[in-house]
């Protein structure tokens, strides 16, 4: 596996681990050992990420939650941080809502007009909090929203005026994570200065795909993100990239293993390290592309809140894969890159 160009992000999306009260989760001497494992594996950039809270998809508020003791609190959030910047690695923030019983956040809909400015007020109040946070801890780039289709292309105003305010309180460069097919739609990618992308898109429709067909099917997806890019203005970041260590992770990326069948759950380190390759190595050459975040990374080695069958590379075979593309002579100035 060759190595990825210098000027690229070499980023993996780190993982608060809850088990436990959170013993081993952001802030604690497991991650930081984890994290100086993720700079021994040339990782150049980590996402950190602290949850909102909806009662549902149809609630009109975001809950902040800044103090809870066991999840991504405030005080956890500035250690992992701190420690993050103590071995050299750059900060990707990326606030994220969850909703109650998991449901996807591109589907929220309060309803109203009335009711959809009230849940961007609270959002605003959410999204500036932890604008303050990343500003006060250095951090290297901030997220503005993840995965919110269901608002980002219906209300682009609203959006224009948080991402100005974000502005006045935040220095760094921003950043909207749009899911893989939202992408293409939004009207205010000029607000931002990167074009992110949650990649989950499908690479194939049939578990045989050989290497070259997935090749093409990838290509398909990143011609089409290299026009908006060149239509936009604006780089693009991949904010996620993830397959599972699944026989169909190609097939069906974006879904949660525990709900396939059976048969698409047969496990394969194989299959995963075949598509981080295809990955790897369709995005070498493409110059409108400024780095990844691999999905992703728990804080503690030793969590079973993943089985073998999910999204972590580590300790599989596509970890080997990481550390040949991301080894090079050039990591230090990479790191140092503005």
């Amino acid at each position: 596996m060759a190595p990825l160009p210098c000027h690229l992000m070499r980023g993996m999306s780190v993982a608060h681990t809850w088990q436990q009260g959170g013993r081993n989760g952001y802030g604690t001497p497991t991650s930081r050992a984890t994290l100086e494992a993720l700079r021994a594996l040339e990782v150049t950039w980590i996402s950190l990420t602290p949850f909102g809270f909806q009662e549902s998809l149809r609630a009109d508020a975001v809950q902040l939650v800044t103090a809870h003791s066991a999840g991504e609190s405030d005080d956890r959030l500035r250690r992992e941080i701190e420690a993050a910047h103590a071995v050299g690695l750059k900060v990707l923030l990326k606030p994220h809502l969850w909703i109650e019983r998991g449901e996807w956040s591109g589907q929220i809909d309060p309803g109203s007009p009335e009711a959809w400015a009230h849940w961007f007020e609270s959002y605003r109040r959410f999204m500036m909090h932890y604008a303050a946070l990343a500003q006060q801890t250095g951090c290297e780039m901030l997220t503005v929203g993840v995965e919110l289709g269901s608002s980002s292309r219906a209300w682009p105003d609203h959006w224009r005026s948080l991402v100005a305010e974000l502005r006045k309180v935040y220095a760094g460069p921003l950043v909207y994570a749009a899911n893989w097919d939202e992408a293409y739609d939004i009207p205010w990618w000029n607000a931002v200065d990167y074009i992110g992308v949650q990649f989950y898109g499908p690479l194939t429709d049939h578990l045989e795909a050989s290497p070259s067909e997935l090749s093409r099917g990838l290509k398909a997806h990143l011609d089409r993100y290299d026009a908006l890019a060149t239509r936009e203005g604006r780089p693009l970041l991949f904010t996620e990239v993830g397959y599972k260590s699944i026989r169909a992770t190609a097939v069906r990326p974006h879904v949660w293993p525990e709900q396939l069948t059976s048969r698409d759950r047969v496990p394969s380190e194989q299959a995963q390290a075949l598509a981080y390759r295809v990955f790897l190595e369709a995005i070498r050459d493409r110059r409108q592309v400024a780095g990844l975040f691999w999905w992703k990374w728990f804080t503690d080695p030793n969590t079973d809140e993943e089985g073998r069958d999910g999204f972590s590379p580590r300790g599989k075979q596509a970890e080997g894969l990481l550390r040949a593309a991301f080894r090079g002579e050039c990591l230090e100035r990479a790191v140092a890159a503005p």
